[in-house]
């Protein structure tokens, strides 16, 4: 995360002395600070004559019939000169209709967000179907990606296979959305309960004490439902471990759960189950009542995702009009003890697109891998993750010599204030990315406490957490086998600890019933993959 930050400080820091604090002004709302991960290194137009290239996608959409109504491929068939053919597979069969291609070899030129190649991306090489692009990397034909891999460590070893082959071209995060998910606290209970922001583990459990006592409130949780991984690093975190995969010291493969620390977590929660702090149906809420109880005074603390939070907002106030949320720190076991895992994400998105062999083939190889390297340009980037500069979103220039975002969507016609239409419904319309819309006041209502939760909860450590590793297929066959009936075995027993039906002082037979289980085989396992991926 140090090394991010160092390419969020100038933004981060006139976002501080605007707002004084991690607090920001209403007058922000629907802004965002331009941030600059790319340059501007590919000559356009692509091709001189016009050139149409295939491409396979998912799609589905209530608001267009074709992503060829999407402003963004407007917009970059105008500055490139190509056009894309999109081949929609049927909804619902998208599998066989991917693995019906590469074995009929009927080939687009590229793949976007495919399912899962059978035996992996390599052997979708060594079968004539992707093509590994480093040779024409190499070569100088994507130099927009070279200059990301060469400026940002974490891009670089995210966009390579362990082996050194690139057949990946994955979405780069150009909106900073990491971390998106943390704890929240009622501000409002904290003031009026003459309280300070928690710090530590003590200073939870004292704040959820007094929330009980003064107002009836109880802290939101849910494992193992959707929120369980925010869950598991906001309070194991302070033990050293987490709900799954963890890497110790940054080098060491471990499974959170038969870690020491995993016990003084449901230790923990097991107090505060006992204790009426804890929700007693946190393990069966789903989300919407989750949410709800967020809204309507029932918790006075709560994990969640930042794309949760708006309407939460927006009901808490209709309830009482001092509603206020603030992100805060995950806790210390003790003062001063840093955490070393929270919710984390690489620039580098699990998403991707594959080119395949038919680039070859119809002799077109080097304008398609530069057209995709378009997109990794800071031109491209803020095309993809805005849309097009004029319909979607203008800059305006700041006396600080900055730019300011403002979105002008609302000129459109497909959406506008007070429409049943938020901009995560018709984003696609507009731009390939989603991530600008978290900073949409029409859409959330929500700005300051967004940017407040990035800067706050990424300040937490996350050294500890497993990289984007990649297992072989055999590696992935094998770990698919010991992990299934291991993490069923995880969530029954955790929500049994933490309830009380099993008494803590059956953990060691915990832990060694997962040993029994193969975890040691699975633990070599992530670790050789690790070693492989620290390697590169």
């Amino acid at each position: 995360m140090k090394r991010l930050l160092k390419v969020l400080a100038l933004t981060l820091s006139i976002m501080l002395a605007l707002s004084g604090s991690a607090a920001f002004a209403d007058e922000e709302l629907g802004t965002i600070y331009r941030q600059h991960y790319g340059a501007d290194l590919t000559q356009l137009p692509i091709v001189e004559e016009p050139l149409t290239i295939d491409v396979w996608r998912r799609f589905s959409s209530t608001i267009m019939d074709s992503l060829a109504d999407c402003e963004v491929f407007k917009k970059m068939e105008e500055l490139t000169n190509v056009r894309v053919n999109w081949l929609y597979p049927p909804v619902g069969s998208e599998t066989d209709n991917f693995n019906l291609r590469c074995a009929s070899g009927d080939l687009p030129h590229m793949f976007s967000y495919p399912p899962e190649y059978k035996g992996g991306l390599e052997k979708g090489v060594a079968d004539d179907v992707y093509i590994d692009f480093s040779s024409y990397y190499e070569q100088g034909m994507l130099p927009n990606l070279k200059y990301l891999r060469d400026t940002y460590p974490d891009i670089a070893k995210d966009t390579i296979m362990d082996s050194g082959a690139m057949i990946k071209f994955h979405m780069i995060d150009y909106v900073r959305s990491d971390p998106w998910a943390g704890l929240y606290v009622r501000k409002d209970l904290l003031d009026g309960a003459g309280l300070d922001e928690p710090l530590t583990i003590d200073d939870w459990d004292n704040m959820l004490r007094v929330f009980k006592e003064k107002y009836g409130a109880q802290l939101g949780i849910s494992i193992p439902q959707s929120y369980g991984v925010a869950v598991s690093y906001s309070f194991a975190a302070a033990y050293d471990t987490g709900y799954d995969w963890i890497a110790r010291d940054g080098k060491t493969a471990a499974y959170g759960p038969v870690e020491p620390g995993y016990r003084d977590f449901l230790s923990l929660l097991n107090k505060w189950y006992r204790d009426g702090l804890l929700d007693p149906d946190f393990a069966t809420l789903t989300k919407d009542a989750y949410e709800a109880k967020m809204a309507d005074g029932s918790y006075g603390a709560f994990t969640c995702y930042y794309s949760s939070i708006g309407q939460a907002k927006v009901s808490g106030l209709s309830v009482n009009p001092d509603y206020k949320l603030i992100p805060v720190h995950q806790p210390q076991s003790q003062p001063g003890k840093p955490t070393h895992l929270r919710q984390y994400n690489s620039l580098v998105r699990f998403d991707y697109d594959v080119m395949t062999t038919r680039i070859e083939a119809d002799g077109i190889a080097e304008q398609v891998l530069r057209w995709k390297d378009f997109w990794y340009s800071q031109m491209g980037g803020d095309l993809c993750s805005y849309g097009p500069e004029g319909v979607s979103y203008e800059w305006v220039a700041g006396d600080d010599g900055g730019a300011t975002l403002k979105w002008i969507y609302e000129d459109t016609g497909v959406i506008s204030k007070g429409s049943d239409k938020d901009f995560w419904t018709v984003y696609p319309m507009f731009k390939l990315h989603n991530w600008g819309y978290l900073r949409d006041s029409t859409a959330y209502e929500m700005q300051p406490e967004v940017w407040q939760s990035v800067i706050v909860w990424g300040e937490d450590g996350c050294d500890w957490n497993i990289p984007m590793i990649v297992e072989t297929a055999e590696e992935t066959e094998t770990l698919n086998r010991i992990m299934t009936d291991i993490n069923t075995y995880r969530e029954e027993m955790t929500h049994k600890f933490i309830t009380g039906q099993e008494p803590l002082d059956n953990f060691d037979a915990f832990v060694e019933q997962i040993r029994l289980q193969g975890i040691e085989e699975a633990i070599q396992i992530k670790q050789a993959a690790l070693d492989r991926y620290l390697a590169r």
